[in-house]
């Protein structure tokens, strides 16, 4: 059973500009959850690649999705020069951008792990190709470190993300009817420099279709810190819960390590030759770390 979290604290409401007012009052009236024409509707998770923090809250406000209405979802990725994580290009005419209808909050990222998400916005945005997401961050983000909070400060005060989608990072759960999923990888968003905690979110989005996990089991229990999943090209981590049990989503189809660090006297432990594969969850046996 997937389990939905939900933001701590929720902060505002949804701005949208007048361009867009008439739209947005034709995305109201549709709540028999039929998808209207010329509309396809996009349900995107948040989830996390965890690091060894005890909490991460993090201030979402607001989430808007570049459409391209000249192309179609399953039509050829292409690469979008000039576009990074700071600026965005509108190219032509056919690209829109289209704000969802989210719960804008304090969501704790930390909770978030080992198969968990939350839903964080549902909602029909005009039928076309996805090729961006944006996040609009607030400023009451902090981390809990050793049960203290320290203030998390957006790097260079930068409050919008954005995320380069691909036809790979979206389910198709039927027609006109997509979902995807926000990875948010802690290890590499939060740095501490200067006496500081700094956040530049490094989001990694993915299908579960075309991804691969990997699930298990580490005993004994208070033996195990966090876990690592790697090769050549991709890395992610996981946290497991107080039992040892932990899963890692959205990895790419390969062969991995697994990278089991071990605490209070025991030692890290790695596993080799670890097959993923699309769309399976690759399940092994208990891990059990030594003294």
């Amino acid at each position: 059973m997937k389990l939905h979290a939900k933001p701590l604290m929720v902060v505002g409401s949804l701005l949208l500009s007048l361009s867009v007012l008439f739209y947005a009052c034709q995305k109201e009236s549709s709540a028999n959850g039929t998808i209207p024409a010329g509309q396809i509707k996009l349900s995107v998770y948040l989830t996390d690649g965890p690091y060894d923090f005890q909490n991460v809250l993090i201030d979402i406000q607001q989430i808007a999705v570049k459409v391209d209405t000249c192309q179609h979802y399953g039509d050829e990725d292409h690469d979008q020069p000039g576009c990074d994580d700071d600026h965005d290009q509108r190219n032509s005419d056919c690209e829109i951008w289209d704000t969802l209808n989210i719960r804008p909050g304090v969501y704790d990222l930390v909770q978030l792990r080992n198969g968990l998400d939350t839903l964080l916005a549902s909602d029909f945005v005009l039928n076309g190709k996805i090729k961006r997401i944006k996040f609009t961050l607030g400023d009451n983000n902090s981390v809990i470190v050793d049960s203290t909070s320290y203030p998390l400060r957006l790097l260079n005060n930068q409050h919008f993300v954005y995320v380069n989608i691909k036809r790979e990072h979206l389910d198709s759960l039927s027609s006109n009817n997509l979902q995807m999923f926000l990875d948010v990888d802690l290890s590499r968003s939060i740095k501490f420099f200067n006496g500081q905690y700094w956040l530049k979110p490094v989001i990694k989005p993915f299908g579960r279709h075309s991804s691969g996990e990997i699930e298990g089991k580490v005993r004994p229990v208070g033996s195990f810190g966090t876990i690592k999943a790697f090769n050549t090209t991709d890395t992610a981590f996981a946290l497991p819960w107080s039992e040892g049990e932990f899963k890692i989503r959205g990895l790419q189809e390969g062969t991995y390590s697994l990278f089991i660090q071990g605490i209070n006297g025991y030692s890290d432990t790695t596993i080799s030759n670890i097959q993923v594969t699309r769309n399976r969850d690759t399940k092994l046996v208990t891990i059990q770390l030594h003294q």
